[in-house]
């Protein structure tokens, strides 16, 4: 990627149904970053995925941010912090604030990562069978939980503004719906989406990112 033509800005190879796709682009919109999305058909195994793509990306998934002067970065935790990092935004205000931050980023990818995005994908595109969506439910009602109760005292996770912390974990939960799941017994944290939603600049999932090919019954990605 490094030596192609010279970038202006960033850019984003993802997928419209992919939730960690819309953290990165939630993140870089809500920073003020202009970006270009490149979308990827998750149909494709990771070996025929298009080689621009492969390229970049150590696993051949999405999300994949390419910087303008060739870095890219994998996985959309890593990319949040480096965004944090490079753009002084999004970030927590002291160094242990800051810290903090980096606990909810690890805390969401063994954490919702692993609960939510997989029992919305079996309820809406490839279903995983009962006994798998009887353990995803219990483990994402879990995560709701913990993330009730971090909300009760604050606005937000670290602080009184959002941070990187705030767009990891809400990733996938704007599509909570998609997963046949009420929000409603976790009510701090339906208060909190409200205040993301009401963010300069929020969009919701499929506003902010480009259309993709449809994800196919049958597909695992």
């Amino acid at each position: 990627m490094a030596n192609g033509p010279l970038m202006t800005k960033p850019i984003l190879y993802c997928n419209r149904e992919s939730g960690h796709s819309y953290k990165v682009a939630l993140a870089l919109t809500l920073m003020g970053v202009a970006f270009e999305q490149r979308a990827v058909d998750l149909n494709l195994p990771r070996e025929r995925r298009p080689q621009d793509l492969r390229r970049v990306s150590l696993f051949g998934e999405v999300p994949v941010l390419v910087e303008e002067g060739g870095l890219a970065v994998c996985q959309s935790n890593a990319i949040l912090d480096h965004l944090a990092r490079r753009h002084g935004k999004l970030d927590g205000a002291t160094a242990a604030a800051r810290t903090r931050v980096r606990e909810w980023l690890s805390w969401e990818a063994n954490r919702i990562a692993m609960s939510l995005p997989h029992l919305r994908f079996s309820r809406r595109f490839t279903p995983a069978g009962d006994a798998l969506e009887t353990y995803w439910t219990a483990r994402m009602e879990a995560d709701f939980d913990c993330l009730d109760l971090a909300l009760r005292d604050g606005a937000f996770l670290v602080g009184d503004a959002p941070t990187i912390a705030d767009v990891s974990c809400c990733g996938y939960l704007f599509w909570a719906d998609q997963a046949g799941v009420d929000l409603a017994s976790w009510p701090a944290l339906g208060a909190w989406l409200d205040r993301l939603r009401s963010l300069p600049g929020w969009q919701a999932p499929y506003d902010l990112l480009i259309p993709s090919p449809p994800i196919v019954a049958g597909t695992r990605t």
